[in-house]
C-alpha cells in the first residue's frame, strides 16, 4: 500500500477543497515516480471523482468518520500562520483605538539602548519632517503640478538610523530642506514617525545666507481625517466575489440566485461611474456565465432539464482512459467547453443555410429551414448535422 500523507486521512479527504485534492494527487504521482514507477492519479474530472480516486488508491474508508476526528493534525506552518494572523489583528485593534483616542500608533516601542546624545538628534529629524510635510500639504492645496518642499524618504531613514547606530559626524541638526527640492506624491514618508523630548531645542547652524528659524515641535497642520483613519477603514473593505462552479448546474445556479448579475452591477462598467479595476480580471468569468444563461433561456425555453439532458455525455471508453468505478457514467460539458462552441456553432449553420436545399431564388428561405428543423433549436441541429464538437 502507498505511504499515506500524515495529513490525509478520512476526515480531512472529505472537506478537502478542489486545491488541496489536486496537491494531494501530485504528492501521489511523485512519490510513485520517484519509486520508479509512473503517474498513478490524475486530476480530471470534479471535486466528488478525485475525492473518490484518492479514497481508492490509499484505501480510505469515506463512510466511516468518528464524529469527534478532527480534520488532518495541526502542522507546525499552520501554526505559524494563525499567530502570525491573530496578532496582526490584535495590532490592528490596538492600532484602532489608539487612532480614536487620538494617541500616536508606534509598531516599535521606545528603545533603552539609544544613548542620550542620540537621543538628542531625534527631535531635530521631527522638525525636519513635519517642516516637509507641511510644505507638501500647503503645495498640494495650491496646485497639484507645483513641487513639493521635503526631503526625500532614504534621507530620512538614514538619519533615524544614525540616530539609532551613533554613526554621525556632529550633534548639529540636518539643515532645514530648500523649498525647490521636489517630492513626488507617491513617494511619501513614513506612517506616524514620533519622537518626543522635552529638553531639546533645535539649534540652527550659522551661515552667510539667511535661514529660516525652526517653529515649535508640533504638528503644523490637524488632517479633519487622519490618514491612520483611512488606513483602518480600508482593511475594513468587503470584496464580493462568486464561488467556484464545478458544473454547468452549479453555474445556472449562480445566475439564478443574482449572484453573476451582482458582481456585475458592483464592478462592471455603468454609465454613472467609471469601471472598477477589477472588473479586467473578472470580467471572462462573468461573460461565459451570462452567455451560458442566454442559451438556457433563448435556446432552451428556460427549461433546465432539456438544457442538463442536452450537454450530458458518456466518456468515450476508446480514448484509453480507464474509469474509475466510483467516477459517475454520465457527465455534463465544462462550461469553457461550451460557450466557447457556441461561435463554431453558429458558423457551421451558417455553412449549412448556404446549401441548395434551403434557397429560393439563390436567397435563404426562412421557410425552407423551419420546415426541415421545426421543434429544434440551433444546438440540436448542429448535433443532426454531425458538426458538434467541444
Amino acid at each position: 500500500m502507498p505511504l499515506r500523507p500524515a495529513d490525509l486521512d478520512a476526515a480531512s479527504l472529505t472537506a478537502a477543497s478542489g486545491v488541496q485534492l489536486n496537491f494531494w494527487i501530485d504528492t501521489a504521482n511523485t512519490a510513485s515516480k520517484t519509486a520508479g514507477g509512473k503517474k498513478v492519479l490524475v486530476k480530471t474530472g470534479n471535486i466528488e471523482a478525485r475525492r473518490h480516486r484518492l479514497a481508492d488508491y490509499y484505501n480510505i474508508d469515506l463512510t466511516n468518520i468518528p464524529a469527534a476526528m478532527t480534520i488532518g493534525p495541526v502542522t507546525r506552518d499552520r501554526t505559524i500562520n494563525e499567530m502570525q494572523w491573530s496578532h496582526l489583528r490584535a495590532l490592528g485593534s490596538e492600532w484602532a483605538r489608539k487612532d480614536s483616542a487620538g494617541i500616536p500608533f508606534q509598531l516599535i516601542a521606545e528603545s533603552a539602548d539609544i544613548q542620550p546624545s542620540h537621543q538628542q538628534l531625534l527631535p531635530s529629524i521631527k522638525f525636519a519632517i513635519d517642516e516637509a510635510l507641511t510644505t507638501s500639504f500647503q503645495s498640494s492645496t495650491s496646485s497639484e503640478n507645483d513641487t513639493l518642499g521635503s526631503m526625500d524618504t532614504e534621507t530620512i531613514q538614514a538619519l533615524i538610523q544614525s540616530a539609532k547606530e551613533g554613526d554621525i559626524g556632529s550633534n548639529e541638526p540636518p539643515t532645514i530642506p530648500n523649498s525647490s527640492a521636489s517630492l513626488s506624491t507617491g513617494d511619501r514618508l513614513p506612517l506616524n514617525l514620533n519622537v518626543t523630548s522635552s529638553s531639546y531645542s533645535p539649534s540652527v547652524p550659522s551661515s552667510s545666507t539667511s535661514t529660516v528659524a525652526p517653529p515649535p515641535l508640533t504638528s503644523p497642520i490637524e488632517p479633519t481625517t487622519s490618514l491612520d483613519s483611512i488606513i483602518l477603514a480600508s482593511g475594513g473593505m468587503s470584496v464580493e466575489a462568486l464561488n467556484r462552479a464545478d458544473s454547468l448546474r452549479e453555474v445556472i445556479t449562480q445566475i439564478e440566485n443574482g449572484d453573476v448579475a451582482k458582481i456585475r452591477k458592483l464592478y462592471g462598467p455603468q454609465k454613472d461611474r467609471a469601471t472598477n479595476p477589477m472588473w479586467a480580471t473578472i470580467k471572462v468569468t462573468i461573460t461565459r456565465r451570462e452567455r451560458l444563461g442566454s442559451e438556457l433561456a433563448n435556446e432552451f425555453n428556460g427549461d433546465k432539464e432539456w438544457f442538463f439532458t442536452f450537454f450530458t455525455f458518456t466518456p468515450d471508453p476508446s480514448t484509453g482512459k480507464k474509469r474509475k468505478s466510483t467516477e459517475p457514467v454520465a457527465k455534463l460539458h465544462p462550461l469553457r467547453r461550451v460557450v466557447e462552441a457556441i461561435p463554431h456553432r453558429d458558423k457551421d449553420l451558417q455553412m449549412e443555410q448556404s446549401l441548395e436545399e434551403y434557397q429560393n431564388d439563390s436567397v435563404f428561405s426562412e421557410d425552407a429551414w423551419n420546415t426541415k428543423w421545426e421543434g429544434k433549436n440551433k444546438w440540436e441541429i448542429w448535433r443532426e448535422i454531425g458538426k458538434e464538437k467541444y
